[in-house]
């Protein structure tokens, strides 16, 4: 049992007797990889998107990396990005090369700032990847307008946020690309998953080849069909063969793919919390007006603003500190919120261009000064999931009310 009071970390997303049965019958059937559920799921979740093609995958992970191969991003190029983010969302970019280069946030939204984005680009610049941080939509139209204007792709983070909106659209969708996470903790789950999402059918058709352990490339007619002395086969069960015997590869280029696919089991779970994924969000909300209206006027305390074309599904639930009002540190103020008030804290994320890898790339402090100050001095993420009961809300309230109080009174 935790001993916190509200615990952040290792509550998994609601689930129950539905998701107990869909698992139950995904067992059931002959296969649990490549069958009909991971389809099913695949149509679902590209209609509730109102997307051309969603592609279920193993993870947002393995969906990014299938972004920055069907993109055909190379070493040297460079890729504009969020130091605010979990830095596994520039993995893919380091795999293959690329230039990363970190744009600052907006103080309030935590998201990429545009206009720092725009400072950054350069002629080597060949794609944008924004992170929708905390369920809260990037604001896209002029991420979306820079790109238009300089040929870059556009690539979205959408790991918090599925079924979030950006002035009516559902995130992942106005981009070149959107990937997804149905980790544990996401509003909601396959255990472990993800979905790569497009509305440009050439790129689907190429992630379709590569997410599924097979490769990519123009293919050409072969002036003759056959190997050696030897012709294709009348009658033969051999799915290896494939082209071998018709088709090569223009110039031989060709693009290797890897096995990102969703089980059957995972789908199952997934297509069960798809149904309730409206429903789950709103409680999100609900929760995240609770504590705005109970945290409003607390010396020293700021909540995030509510933006109308772009609301909020709260994946993460923060709020900003004020040491210069409080008189203690943010270090001081969350020490108190875990050790006194029971509240278990995780911040999400620490600047990712400070860390050794970027560090040793050439990155360093004083690169992202809003995010740097925001990081160190303000932000602070309280635990929100859609289990916390009345009286949990309540504690989250009257903890940050108690702290700020004690702190307040006991200035050095």
């Amino acid at each position: 049992m935790s001993r916190f009071v509200v615990p952040y970390a290792g509550v998994s997303n609601e689930l129950g007797a539905d998701e107990v049965a869909a698992v139950t019958r995904a067992l059931g059937q002959q296969t649990l990889s490549m069958g009909p559920l991971g389809r099913q799921f695949e149509d679902g979740f590209a209609e509730m998107l109102g997307a051309r093609h969603a592609q279920a995958t193993s993870s947002c992970t393995t969906a990014l990396f299938l972004a920055a191969q069907t993109l055909r991003l190379e070493a040297g190029d460079e890729v504009i990005t969020t130091p605010q983010t979990f830095w596994v969302t520039t993995w893919p970019l380091q795999a293959r090369g690329c230039t990363i280069r970190f744009a600052d946030i907006d103080p309030d939204s935590l998201n990429i700032d545009p206009a720092s984005v725009a400072a950054l680009i350069t002629p080597r610049t060949k794609s944008i990847w924004v992170v929708h941080h905390g369920g809260r939509a990037v604001d896209m139209d002029p991420i979306m307008a820079l790109a238009r204007e300089h040929g870059l792709t556009v690539v979205e983070d959408c790991a918090h946020a599925p079924g979030a909106t950006y002035k009516g659209r559902k995130v992942g969708t106005i981009g070149d690309i959107g990937c997804f996470s149905f980790h544990s903790l996401k509003n909601m789950t396959t255990g472990e998953g993800g979905a790569f999402v497009t509305n440009d059918d050439d790129i689907a058709g190429k992630a379709r080849e590569l997410g599924t352990i097979h490769t990519w490339g123009p293919l050409v007619d072969r002036q003759s069909d056959r190997i050696g002395p030897y012709g294709q086969p009348a009658y033969y069960r051999d799915p290896h063969v494939r082209s071998a015997f018709t088709k090569s590869y223009r110039d031989n280029r060709y693009l290797i793919g890897n096995n990102y696919r969703m089980s059957e089991v995972a789908a199952a779970l997934g297509l069960a919390q798809l149904g309730k994924l409206d429903r789950l969000n709103k409680r999100r909300q609900e929760i995240a007006r609770h504590l705005d209206d109970g945290l409003a006027g607390t010396p020293g305390i700021t909540v995030q603003r509510e933006r109308s074309e772009a609301p909020s599904i709260y994946h993460l639930y923060t709020i900003f500190y004020d040491e210069a009002v409080v008189g203690r540190s943010k270090d001081d103020f969350i020490k108190l919120l875990e050790q006194v008030e029971g509240i278990e804290i995780v911040l999400r994320y620490f600047p990712i261009h400070l860390l050794p890898e970027f560090r040793a790339l050439g990155h360093e402090f004083g690169e992202c000064p809003v995010a740097e100050q925001t990081y160190f001095e303000r932000q602070v993420q309280l635990p929100i999931y859609t289990q916390l009961t009345d009286a949990q809300i309540g504690h989250l309230i009257g903890g940050v009310q108690r702290t700020v109080e004690a702190l307040s009174g006991s200035r050095t």
